[in-house]
């Protein structure tokens, strides 16, 4: 089951519109409706809050424990490649170091 089919069981378990997870979320609503039709995957910060509103932890999303393998120096990681043992969705993991390289880009 995807990310955004999970948020959407959650959201109707929880009798919520979308309107109001996105108010919950402090986002649009166009926003959960990408998510839950699977045209676009919440950023971390997101997936946060999302897990605060629902009580619910990443493991929830995730559909199996996988390693992710990391290229670069990341958060300490030292080393041409780490493995991250992983329980974010893949795709949300993804958006992190994606991030997490725009920043040190900026801070060269």
């Amino acid at each position: 089951m995807s990310v955004g089919t999970k948020i959407r069981k959650l959201r109707l378990q929880h009798k919520m519109s979308q309107e109001e997870l996105a108010h919950k979320l402090n986002i649009a609503q166009t926003s959960i409706s990408n998510f839950e039709a699977n045209k676009s995957i919440p950023d971390f910060l997101v997936m946060q809050k999302v897990c605060e509103v629902f009580d619910v932890n990443f493991d929830y999303f995730s559909e199996d424990k996988k390693s992710f393998k990391v290229k670069k120096n990341v958060a300490g990681i030292v080393g041409d490649h780490a493995t991250i043992n992983n329980n974010i969705p893949e795709g949300i993991l993804e958006n992190m170091l994606k991030r997490i390289e725009l920043l040190e880009k900026k801070m060269k």
